[in-house]
């Protein structure tokens, strides 16, 4: 292989806009992901505690709906 001079010249700069934003890189796009994915998780178990939360208050709801009715029946009954 040749020896090319040219190969090891320094580069020039571009002109940077100073009012254009940040640009991106992958260390805050793999933070973002992380949040991203850390608050997902976050909800999913938030959903999850409630819907059992929800089965729970169903069953106590029909546990007393039918107390209730069974009250009623007997009153009824006895007049």
């Amino acid at each position: 292989m040749a020896y090319n001079p040219a190969q090891f010249k320094a580069k020039k700069k571009r002109a940077v806009d100073p009012n254009a934003p940040p640009r991106p890189n992958l260390l805050s796009h793999e933070k973002r992901m992380k949040e991203s994915q850390a608050a997902f998780e976050e909800l999913y178990h938030r959903v999850h505690q409630q819907a059992e939360l929800i089965e729970s208050l169903r069953t106590k709801f029909q546990f007393l709906e039918h107390t209730v009715n069974y009250i009623v029946a007997k009153l009824k009954g006895n007049k």
